[in-house]
């Protein structure tokens, strides 16, 4: 059974970490097989607003573009993605960013173009077309979210959150639902369940 922690929070509030959850949670009879952190490999990566954009001179497919981060000067970023447009709110891996796979991306040139960073489509982070159904599958992730320019793009997609996977007994049934094991989670961390 896995049960995502962000979800358990809406039935009880438990703060302990995700280490202290399994332990507890194991020591109270409920075995914790794994816990995986949905943003483990997702760093340095912000919502940006696509600011202006011209077509690369060395180029016929790709496009230099100007985006705000949230931080002073905006950056140029190069993209061949033809589904952006100015205003979009897009992912962006920033310089010394990281994303799924060990993919790092730093600033460098394309064609001649200085490129500050990437931005990212729903693959490039992990993230599927179920997620965001109503994104685009090849093409840049343009964001309809509430969110601003600097945000983190793991806040703005719920990437934020740890999936348990329990392993439930036979004679535990109760515990095959997630308020089965909010309630479970409340009795061990007396916490009240709401």
């Amino acid at each position: 059974m896995n049960i995502s922690r962000k979800w358990l929070r809406e039935f009880v509030d438990i703060t302990a970490t995700d280490k202290e959850y399994d332990s507890v949670m194991t020591l109270a009879g409920q075995k914790v097989e794994t816990t995986e952190r949905m943003d483990a490999e997702i760093k340095n990566v912000v919502v940006g607003k696509v600011l202006s954009m011209k077509k690369h001179e060395n180029s016929d497919h790709m496009w230099v573009c100007m985006v705000d981060v949230g931080e002073g000067e905006p950056l140029q970023i190069v993209t061949g993605a033809q589904n952006v447009n100015i205003g979009d709110l897009v992912p962006v891996a920033l310089d010394g960013s990281t994303l799924p796979g060990g993919k790092e991306i730093r600033t460098g040139k394309l064609r001649g173009e200085l490129s500050e960073g990437m931005l990212c489509s729903l693959g490039e982070l992990g993230l599927e077309q179920r997620d965001f159904p109503y994104a685009i599958e090849d093409g840049i992730f343009i964001l309809e979210e509430d969110c601003l320019p600097g945000d983190d793009i793991r806040d703005v997609c719920g990437l934020n959150d740890s999936v348990v996977e329990f392993e439930i007994t036979n004679n535990r049934p109760d515990c095959l639902s997630v308020r089965g094991l909010a309630r479970e989670s409340a009795c061990t961390f007396h916490t009240p369940l709401t």
